[in-house]
């Protein structure tokens, strides 16, 4: 979920609340899975800011803790450049943390696009040298965002870009961060996803970072995805293979610039310097305002101690059967971690780097290690249900999709009842997930 945004939603109930004697709450600019971002003002500076509220990890019991709050607090304390989104305390109480972060008051970057749903190349140009100045920045402090898309991109007041929402950030050297080591946590938006991280074969987050940006790019002067389809499977197919066409209108340079940025290699793609040497980013700017626009004019990193304050008061159809469509792609924003994509009660989807055929021959044998009978649908030999032997009740039904060669999407609709929840727990999850891997 972004930090604020400008656009201003119906107000909470905590709305006039001062925290912690310093921020006044206001309204409630937007919610996630975990947190809430409000609108707030500085009572000692008059200034506005957001502030993200999440549920106090210190609560939780021991080994039981989510990692991800302080993961993104980390992260957000080694930043400081004018194009990132600023954190710039950490409060808490007994049941709450509250980041303190720059208020994006010209909300999302997508504001700006013209009535033809696209921006000038120019225009576009503009805001990509910013993205870049931030993503190289990051790289340069072994930061990677991993969710680079058009909702993680906002505005300040003056209309400059600021990348937001590092909550599914790494960092170079930790567990979930880069360094020599391959990643392979499938962390993306499904549009903006890198063709790497599809193959479940490990993948270096800078480049990622770098296609997602080639992707936002081409959004913004086409005005439409690169990668599109109403077969969400179709359009994973299209990413592995760096399908996509260029309209009529983009220049030859942008062209050529979008088809080194959106190389499905990413061993050949180009990197962030290559981008900045490119002459369709260089284009009608000098050496000099290059050269300040990429040192981000952030300054030195800032020392601040966090502040932890002690406690105060505290204010089963035949739709099963379709390829999915637009509307599950838009379905999927909010979550962004691709391991495990649910598509709603009982189900659930994942990616393998292995072909249908071996997915399908464990899937069956799962199904009959567990004393079920297993059949094909006639329709679609990828579609295996298990089924009770007696009763016919399906216990769940996997369907198997390729990507490629060895690059599968899995489906599964989980059947009701504890006889299925044990048979998913104990014998499908390990054939249809791939081995634990490291981070």
């Amino acid at each position: 979920m972004p930090p604020a945004t400008g656009a201003v939603a119906s107000p909470p109930a905590a709305a006039g609340t001062v925290l912690l004697g310093r921020y006044e709450l206001g309204d409630l600019l937007g919610r996630g899975a975990s947190a809430k971002v409000y609108l707030a003002r500085d009572l000692l500076t008059g200034r506005s800011v957001a502030i993200k509220s999440f549920p106090n990890p210190r609560a939780a019991a021991a080994g039981d803790r989510p990692v991800a709050i302080e993961r993104e607090a980390g992260i957000l304390r080694r930043l400081r450049h004018r194009h990132v989104v600023r954190l710039h305390e950490i409060l808490a109480t007994r049941k709450k943390v509250h980041f303190v972060l720059d208020l994006a008051a010209g909300g999302e970057l997508f504001s700006l696009v013209d009535a033809s749903g696209r921006m000038t190349e120019d225009l576009a140009r503009h805001y990509f040298r910013q993205l870049v100045s931030a993503v190289r920045y990051c790289h340069a402090r072994g930061v990677y965002h991993r969710d680079i898309k058009p909702e993680n991109l906002l505005l300040d007041e003056s209309g400059a870009l600021m990348v937001a929402d590092f909550g599914l950030g790494a960092v170079a050297g930790t567990a979930d961060g880069g360094g020599s080591l391959l990643r392979h946590t499938m962390c993306g938006t499904p549009a903006y996803v890198a063709p790497e991280i599809l193959s479940r074969k490990g993948y270096e987050p800078a480049k990622v970072d770098i296609w997602s940006c080639g992707v936002v790019l081409f959004v913004l002067a086409a005005g439409y995805l690169p990668f599109n389809d109403a077969s969400l499977v179709n359009m994973y197919r299209k990413i592995y293979a760096g399908r996509f066409r260029c309209p009529g209108w983009f220049s030859p340079a942008l062209r050529d610039l979008l088809r080194r940025v959106l190389d499905p290699d990413p061993s050949a793609r180009i990197d962030a310097d290559g981008i900045v040497a490119h002459p369709w980013f260089r284009h009608g700017a000098s050496d000099e305002e290059l050269g300040r626009l990429m040192h981000g004019g952030g300054g030195e990193q800032e020392e601040e101690e966090e502040a932890w304050f002690g406690p105060v008061g505290e204010s089963k159809a035949d739709e099963e059967d379709r390829e999915p469509t637009a509307f599950d792609i838009l379905s999927f924003s909010p979550g962004s971690d691709l391991s495990a994509l649910f598509l709603g009660a009982g189900k659930e989807r994942v990616f393998v780097g292995e072909p249908v055929a071996a997915v399908v021959a464990r899937v069956e044998a799962a199904g009959r290690k567990g004393g079920y009978r297993v059949r094909r649908d006639g329709k679609r030999a990828t579609a295996v249900y298990v089924e009770e032997e007696e009763s016919g009740v399906v216990v769940a039904k996997v369907s198997v999709f390729r990507i490629a060669d060895a690059v599968s999407v899995v489906e599964v609709v989980k059947g009701d009842g504890p006889d299925a929840v044990v048979f998913w727990s104990e014998l499908l999850e390990p054939a249809v997930k791939p081995p634990a891997l490291s981070c």
